[in-house]
């Protein structure tokens, strides 16, 4: 298993995603994540499937929450980001 810092594995994500290896990604010495490359995700459980996407809509809900960005507020600034995206 490698270790990274955020840094590092921000700057080096792309040769991160082709490898096989896990990352543990750290902070200040103190652990943040873990990215585990999966080879085949339809092998991943169901189950476990599920429960990692509801946590992390919860991780996202509790991060806008707390930024104070509803969700009226973020589906306008995608509405403006796509408009500004088509003008390009």
């Amino acid at each position: 298993m490698k270790v990274a810092t955020i840094r590092e594995f921000r700057d080096k994500a792309t040769s991160y995603f082709k490898e096989e290896e896990p990352v543990l990604v750290t902070r200040h010495g103190k652990v943040t994540g873990l990215y585990l490359p999966i080879e085949h995700p339809e092998s991943f459980p169901l189950e476990l499937r599920k429960e990692l996407l509801i946590r992390l809509g919860e991780s996202i809900s509790r991060s806008l929450e707390r930024k104070g960005i509803s969700e009226g507020k973020l589906l306008a600034g995608f509405d403006a980001f796509k408009k500004t995206c088509r003008r390009r």
